[in-house]
């Protein structure tokens, strides 16, 4: 008997080594390039697309995502989306504000592939394969595109000469060990994707100031942005008799800069990401320094700023400084050589991020912005190294990082910035977070939802109040029964266990459960229940973040 218990608990540690052992993931090698027309508001590209299979499956075809399209019309899942929340503004939208993405021609080896519209989402194709790929093999892949890029209302596209190039690339789907995740474009709602390098080189009038992904090869266009300063203003033209005038107009009387008729080709290279976005403004600022992190690499820091926002902006180094810093202390030491931050328009408050770079909308107050800056610049561990299925697990991205959120606040001000004093009866009964107040209101009325619902499920109002605060003021409980020390323990140990990969919940709880040596039952029913209230005080120094209630992505 004892030996065939022996042999029982032998078997079950093979098995157990063998599942976690056998994680695998698809890698992919972009090289872009593409050009800006300013004039029509629309890029011209090619892709060169390296795709290596690492399943045990063999493929027939690749999924990709063609996310530009769910601007081409008002019945995409984006605009019908955009109506359940609230947001009619693409629905009215003219057709010049819309956008897509066409002149698709997927060859491999000079063949020309058959492809296959979803039938579902006008963003997604499948492009079938010469033969099918077999595990370890790689296939090369080719396409030219045009995008026409729409009128900002969600996260990417442009404001007059304004770009936000974001999701802008055909890009191939997830294949894991779930199978293909194909999803359309949603404005509630983020990404899974692939990792793998980039190559990417944009061509574009010279006297844009581009803000990208990765490393910049280009030597001149550094020390250009690097001496670039002070942002340019745009002023009305003055009447030669009148008065001048008293402030700045708005919208298209502004005095407006021409694109230079001379062009630049800029290259970025970026390795272990899996997005690529960038930005293109003739007006922008930018403020430079470097960084010395923990073990003594030294990392470029960029901010890039319209003239409205310069008061605001005029302290973003430091702020992005103590950002980068304080994450890479308490979870893992930041991989990447560079890290920018740039105010842009996005379609709502708040900001959004990408791989090395991150976009925030305007905002007031410094304080707003160094806990904004603090909080995208913290998805590069939650969303860019981490990187969970957020359209499915939202709470492993935004709400974990939200849970940061509170503990960088309290880290940066330690009281002396906090809250607000409170003068008055009313104020003074009001519970500081407002978003535990409208998590408990939720809750009361029996209108919340549980943690561990996917995006499209979530209403808006519980997108931001649970998957965000519900699931920081959760980990704040998990923190408050395993000890702060423990917990940070385990969370170095996920982040080094997982970092380039795509973690699940079970991945995360269960290094959490081995790391501490407690069980974490009841907190994995948490995700799972509704109905709960939040308790005022959880643990950790009451605060007032009202910038957390607005954070959109």
């Amino acid at each position: 008997m004892k030996n065939l218990i022996v042999l029982f608990l032998f078997c079950i540690s093979s098995v157990i080594a063998k599942s976690q052992s056998a994680y695998w993931q698809q890698l992919v090698h972009y090289t872009i390039d593409v050009q800006l027309n300013d004039s029509s508001h629309s890029l011209n590209g090619f892709l060169k697309l390296t795709y290596q299979n690492n399943s045990s499956d063999s493929l027939a075809f690749i999924w990709f995502h063609l996310w530009p399209n769910a601007y081409k019309n008002d019945r995409t899942a984006f605009s019908e989306q955009f109506l359940e929340n609230g947001r009619t503004d693409f629905y009215f939208s003219p057709k010049e504000k819309k956008g897509y993405i066409n002149r698709l021609d997927f060859r491999s080896n000079g063949t020309n592939l058959k492809t296959e519209d979803h039938p579902l989402y006008i963003d997604a194709i499948k492009v079938y394969l010469q033969k099918p790929l077999s595990p370890g093999e790689k296939v090369e892949l080719t396409t030219p595109f045009q995008v026409k890029l729409p009128y900002n209302f969600s996260r990417g596209g442009h404001v007059d000469q304004s770009y936000q190039i974001t999701q802008w690339y055909p890009k191939p789907a997830v294949y894991d060990k779930n199978g293909w995740h194909v999803m359309p474009y949603l404005d509630q709602g983020e990404f899974y994707s692939e990792f793998g390098t980039f190559d990417v080189r944009i061509t574009l009038p010279d006297n844009y100031v581009v803000a990208a992904t990765g490393n910049l090869q280009n030597e001149d266009e550094k020390k250009w942005l690097r001496q670039r300063g002070d942002p340019l203003t745009k002023e009305k033209p003055i009447k030669k008799f009148g008065p001048k005038p008293t402030k700045k107009p708005a919208g298209n009387n502004l005095l407006t800069i021409k694109s230079s008729s001379k062009t630049k080709t800029l290259r970025y290279l970026q390795e272990n990401v899996h997005d690529f976005a960038w930005f293109a403004d003739k007006y922008f600022g930018v403020k430079y320094d470097t960084l010395q992190l923990p073990s003594g690499k030294i990392i470029d820091l960029y901010s890039f700023f319209n003239s409205e926002a310069a008061p605001v902006w005029k302290n973003s180094i430091p702020m992005l400084k103590d950002a980068v810093l304080f994450r890479s202390q308490l979870i893992g030491e930041y991989p990447y050589d560079v890290v920018s931050a740039l105010e842009a328009p996005l379609g709502f408050e708040g900001g959004m991020e990408y791989p090395t770079i991150t976009s925030i909308s305007p905002t007031r107050g410094e304080k707003n912005l160094a806990m904004t800056i603090g909080h995208e610049v913290g998805h590069n561990w939650f969303y860019g190294i981490l990187a969970s299925n957020e359209r499915k697990y939202p709470w492993m991205d935004e709400g974990i990082n939200t849970y940061y959120d509170k503990r960088f606040e309290e880290w940066r001000y330690a009281g002396k910035n906090g809250a607000s004093q409170k003068t008055d009866f009313f104020s003074k009964k009001i519970p500081d977070d407002q978003r535990l107040l409208a998590i408990n209101m939720l809750a009361s009325e029996k209108k919340d939802q549980p943690i561990s619902s996917t995006s499209e499920e979530f209403t808006a109002l519980n997108y931001m109040a649970i998957a965000y605060g519900k699931t920081s003021y959760w980990l704040q409980e998990i923190e408050k029964y395993l000890g702060r020390e423990q917990l940070d323990s385990a969370m170095k140990t996920y982040y080094e266990q997982w970092k380039f990969k795509h973690p699940q919940p079970e991945d995360f709880l269960s290094i959490i459960e081995k790391s501490s040596g407690r069980d974490l039952a009841k907190f994995r029913q948490g995700l799972t229940e509704k109905g709960r209230k939040v308790p005022e005080a959880s643990g950790t120094k009451k605060s007032k973040p009202t910038f957390l209630f607005n954070l959109r992505d």
